[in-house]
């Protein structure tokens, strides 16, 4: 008997202690033994009445991806614990075969792990995650989750149902859905993403039309660069900096006289300093080196 096999028999052994401290310390070591008794010891875990050894037992199953251990995690998703059920999504969001996808889906519906779920399904873009992910960013009660679902949603770039979703979602009464709707529409290039975002640098909440500024910094057609232009004259300076950040794409004359103008007049030093910086990616504009010059000399910008 090899060393590996003595340890995993110790720790079945002390998964069958009547310490439960020491059961759940066993079924957490065990997540680092592979083979198939751990396993199948762990999946008998997951049925122990202390919630801390269940809880240890599905962070454990999260190094085994067997289809067992995978229908084990699923299972966990109707425990009684919460905690147990969050850990479940996260090792699921670790699977990518069909079962663990449709399982994640389900889960939205939970209301202590969506969340938790939006995370895992964020970065798989077949069409039936797309579909799930809109539903939850347009119709979910609580705008926590609608938020999130939103900003999942950026990664769906390639879906016009998810441009769609999005675009409707900057009409959402709450602020912080219509922030990261905006943000998730910075993946999305087409010119109806395009013109949602030019319009969403005229929203009430600041910072809304931050990031709106920023997303359009990856759209760099002519509507796109005028809109920033004029986002250079929004109230808000944290808008103006992230309208200067968005216009370093965008490097034609029309830029580089609303930077010189932006880093010499702006009231607020911050603004001066990060236009100046976005002058320096202006390197063919000699008046722009110079107006940038000035305003070092000037003590505005340091």
């Amino acid at each position: 008997m090899n060393k590996d096999t003595k340890s995993t028999d110790a720790l079945l052994k002390a998964l069958k202690d009547q310490d439960s401290e020491v059961r759940w310390s066993a079924a957490l070591a065990l997540g680092n033994h592979k083979d198939s008794k751990a396993t199948d010891a762990l999946l008998k875990a997951l049925k122990d009445q202390d919630s801390d050894v269940r809880l240890s037992a599905t962070k454990a199953l999260s190094n085994h991806t067997d289809s067992k251990a995978t229908d084990a995690l699923i299972k966990a998703l109707d425990d009684d614990y919460d905690y147990v059920r969050k850990s479940a999504i996260i090792a699921l969001g670790n699977r990518t075969d069909s079962k663990a996808i449709a399982a994640l889906i389900k889960a939205l519906d939970d209301d202590y792990v969506c969340l938790y779920a939006i995370e895992a399904l964020g970065n798989r873009t077949d069409s039936k995650v797309t579909d799930a992910l809109i539903k939850a960013a347009l119709k979910d009660e609580n705008s926590n989750v609608r938020w999130y679902a939103a900003e999942a949603l950026g990664n769906h770039k390639d879906s016009k149902a998810a441009t769609n979703a999005l675009i409707k979602a900057l009409e959402d009464k709450d602020d912080y859905v219509r922030r990261y709707a905006a943000k998730a529409l910075g993946k999305h290039k087409d010119s109806k993403a395009t013109d949602a975002l030019i319009k969403a640098l005229d929203d009430d909440y600041d910072y809304v039309r931050w990031s709106a500024a920023f997303a359009l910094g990856s759209h760099t057609d002519s509507k796109a660069t005028d809109a920033l232009i004029k986002a250079l004259k929004d109230q808000d300076s944290d808008v103006r900096k992230s309208a200067i950040i968005a216009l370093g794409n965008h490097t034609d004359s029309k830029v580089t006289d609303a930077l010189i103008k932006a880093a010499l007049e702006d009231e607020n030093p911050n603004v001066r300093w990060y236009a100046a910086e976005a002058l320096g990616k202006h390197k063919d504009s000699k008046a722009a080196y110079m107006e940038a010059y000035g305003a070092f000399k000037k003590g505005d910008i340091k």
